[in-house]
């Protein structure tokens, strides 16, 4: 057994210093002369792929430039300083409790106005959570079917929750 693994080892070693002296007389190796045509083509690709990219490059350079002295965006009328929000209001929205996290306006009216939550996170979350839950109960009979009912049911009880759930502070109300 131990002349077999030895054999084997300088069978081995032997063949790894024959493959390149082979290798050298292969016929994909070519004379000097089709190297060097070989590498005359490789530059000239390199060359045209390069002049690509530099007119890329080029382009690119004209647009960040134009850009610099682009007109400047339209302006939102909001940022205004004279922007009352009560110009923009439905007439008869009804007051709601105000949460700490909302975005308050004073009107010029005196009023307070408050962007009102519509539910769209908690209906995001209430389906996805839904659909989970749906797909875990039906398991392998019907899947596809329990997931949507639950994505269904979880998304109606998360937007109901979302906005329902503004009874925390009641000091301040807002339209």
């Amino acid at each position: 057994m131990k002349h077999f693994v030895a054999l084997a080892a300088v069978m081995a070693a032997g063949l790894s210093i024959a493959a390149p002296a082979s290798a050298q007389n292969d016929p994909r190796y070519s004379s000097p002369e089709q190297e060097r045509a070989r590498f005359e083509a490789a530059r000239e690709r390199f060359d045209r792929e390069y002049r690509i990219f530099q007119q890329a490059a080029d382009r690119y350079a004209d647009y960040s430039e134009w850009l610099a002295h682009a007109p400047p965006p339209r302006a939102d009328i909001r940022d205004e300083a004279d922007w009352d929000p009560s110009r923009y209001y439905r007439p008869g929205s009804s007051e709601r409790v105000l949460s700490s996290d909302d975005r308050v306006y004073r009107g010029q009216d005196g009023r307070y106005y408050c962007k009102r939550p519509d539910g769209t996170t908690g209906l995001i979350v209430g389906a996805a959570a839904g659909g989970l839950f749906g797909n875990v109960i039906a398991s392998r009979r019907s899947s596809t079917v329990g997931t949507l009912l639950g994505a269904i049911a979880g998304g109606a009880i998360g937007a109901s929750v979302d906005k329902n759930n503004q009874m925390n502070n009641q000091d301040i109300r807002c339209r």
